[in-house]
């Protein structure tokens, strides 16, 4: 390890070993039905992330979009003619 990548590491563990401390006393001062509700909130909170971010998710009701073969603008697949151009399919 040379001393460029020795730096930030060292500096991560001050920070790591000044915040630690904090961290279990608070853990240790909510308690048992306060683990429940933070871990409960992060699970759900990272089941909504997963979903969001899953490729079948809908945000809405989106029309399969193309591009109009004559101006390249974006319209609706099923669309008889441009919105943009007028050009009809």
């Amino acid at each position: 390890m040379n001393s460029q990548s020795l730096g930030p590491t060292l500096i991560g563990i001050g920070f790591a070993v000044i915040v630690a401390p904090f961290v279990v006393l608070f853990f240790l001062a909510i308690g048992p039905a306060g683990w429940v509700l933070i871990g409960g909130s992060l699970i759900v909170i990272g089941i909504a992330v997963s979903l969001r971010d899953a490729s079948g998710y809908d945000d809405g009701d989106h029309l399969e979009r193309t591009n109009c073969v004559d101006c390249g603008a974006r319209i609706d697949a099923d669309a008889d003619a441009c919105d943009h151009c007028g050009a009809v399919r």
